[in-house]
């Protein structure tokens, strides 16, 4: 796995430059902070208000993680009536139609939020393998700021 550079971190994701914070050693935006350039002058930070009674609200663990990209084969070998109702429950997970095959195609990142979406779905059918995807790294992730 390669080591987190500053480069790595999207632009509009808020840092964290807190060092009192009880988190920070753990923290992802906190690694982030003190990988930024010394010229840097300005970028999105996480403010003191995310804090509250030992947490915080904007966390992020400083833990690499499993991201998987692509699904092509991943209803390959169940029975058409079956591939059917998991691809329509995979477009609840994916957000709709269209967004599921562009995660399929490797568009875009499958998180490990999904990622334990997909094999619940797959445990409700009764599917004890675990879901196949095309490629699997070990990296950092930046959730996107939603909450």
């Amino acid at each position: 796995m390669k080591t987190l550079d500053y480069r790595d971190v999207p632009g509009s994701w808020a840092i964290c430059f807190q060092n009192d914070c009880p988190l920070c050693g753990h923290c992802l935006r906190h690694t982030a902070a003190l990988l930024a350039p010394a010229d840097l002058t300005h970028h999105a930070t996480v403010l003191p208000a995310a804090r509250k009674d030992g947490e915080c609200c904007l966390f992020v663990s400083a833990e690499p993680v499993s991201i998987a990209r692509g699904m092509k084969n991943l209803l390959t070998g169940f029975t058409p009536e079956l591939a059917m109702q998991l691809r329509h429950e995979l477009y609840d997970i994916f957000g709709s139609c269209p967004q599921f095959y562009r995660y399929r195609a490797g568009r875009f990142p499958v998180t490990p939020e999904q990622q334990k979406q997909v094999a619940a779905l797959f445990l409700r059918h009764g599917i004890t393998t675990e879901p196949h995807y095309d490629q699997t790294t070990i990296e950092y992730y930046f959730p996107s700021e939603q909450k």
